[in-house]
């Protein structure tokens, strides 16, 4: 478990630092939305990977060995689901909660036509369309992955 639990901090710090390289990015009108664009994918990336390293925790002590992919391909491998299997399925099946629209974003990165944002670069102009529903929560995206699994690890540490 040290091996998957020191990789999922690994990927963890790494979302970190590319999320503040993307946040001063954002800040610099002279940044590139090609630069703005890897800058979020790579965020994205790292977050999944530290999740995917994350199930491999939870695997383990499951006492699941086998090779799997996704929490649903876990679930199928062992007898009895975890609690914190049954949270994270619970999480991936609201298309409302954090986990669920980060693998969405995951899967929209293969798509020809991602989604990125730039702030205004005059911000006393008056934005006149919503640019909402192309902002992506990343930062939000961290702090809730991070918080579980601390959570989870702790809850584990207690029983």
């Amino acid at each position: 478990m040290a091996e998957w639990l020191g990789h999922s901090n690994h990927k963890l710090y790494q979302a970190r630092l590319l999320l503040e390289s993307l946040e001063t990015a954002e800040l610099e009108t002279q940044s590139p939305l090609a630069l703005v664009s890897a800058l979020q994918e790579s965020v994205i990336f790292q977050l999944v990977l530290a999740y995917q390293s994350y199930l491999h925790e939870v695997a383990e002590i499951a006492q699941c060995r086998d090779e799997f992919y996704s929490l649903q391909q876990l679930l199928d491998l062992v007898p009895v689901p975890t609690g914190e299997m049954t949270e994270l399925k619970q999480l991936e099946a609201d298309d409302f909660s954090w986990l669920s629209q980060m693998q969405s974003a995951f899967q929209h990165c293969s798509s020809k036509d991602p989604v990125t944002t730039k702030p205004q670069s005059n911000p006393v102009m008056i934005q006149m369309q919503d640019k909402t529903a192309s902002s992506l929560p990343l930062r939000d995206w961290y702090q809730a992955l991070s918080e579980i699994i601390e959570l989870q690890r702790g809850n584990r540490q207690e029983s």
